[in-house]
């Protein structure tokens, strides 16, 4: 199994770096200036496979307009997703560019079959709405991730504007509100 591609990934998401400060209010049109304010912190955690039960603070905000809170994950977590978002990365592309079986993977990373389905089913659903710079339309799964290759020290930032436009949308499915 050759996931070397998709360890660029890994490498620059595998730190757990601090909470991102929002640079717009997700429930509020993008040129709207600062308005919002610190509204506490939550636990949750930080889905270190060497330390599961490790915690991160994560700051949580409130739109003074509409009167809601959102928050920005560190850029290694992805919403509703107890995995860091390197190894999912590196899975998705090991189960859609390298066209790996999902039981042969699931046995060689020691997870479950399930895990691996939701995540993979996730992704399909998700990539449709998650648009790459200069892509307009959507990609299949496996041109999504070979598309994210190229953009290795882009692609913190690219996640962040995902994550400040819709902070329940992810890489691995879209989450109502």
């Amino acid at each position: 199994m050759g996931m070397m591609p998709a360890l660029f990934l890994s490498a620059v998401l595998r730190q757990l770096g601090p909470c991102p400060q929002p640079s717009r209010c997700p429930y509020c049109p993008a040129d709207t200036p600062p308005h919002w304010i610190g509204w506490g912190y939550y636990e949750r955690y930080a889905g270190d496979p060497e330390h599961p039960s490790k915690k991160v603070v994560v700051r949580r905000f409130r739109c003074k307009i509409v009167a809601r809170t959102f928050s920005l994950l560190p850029h290694a977590l992805l919403p509703y997703c107890s995995i860091r978002t390197g190894l999912v990365l590196a899975w998705l592309h090991t189960l859609h560019v390298e066209g790996t079986p999902l039981s042969r993977l699931a046995r060689q990373m020691r997870v479950s079959r399930s895990t691996l389905r939701r995540l993979s089913v996730g992704f399909r659903r998700a990539r449709q709405a998650l648009r790459l710079p200069s892509r307009p339309a959507a990609l299949t799964a496996a041109a999504f991730l070979e598309a994210l290759v190229p953009m290795a020290l882009t692609v913190v930032p690219l996640f962040q504007a995902w994550k400040e436009r819709e902070p329940k949308h992810s890489i691995v499915g879209l989450h109502p509100r």
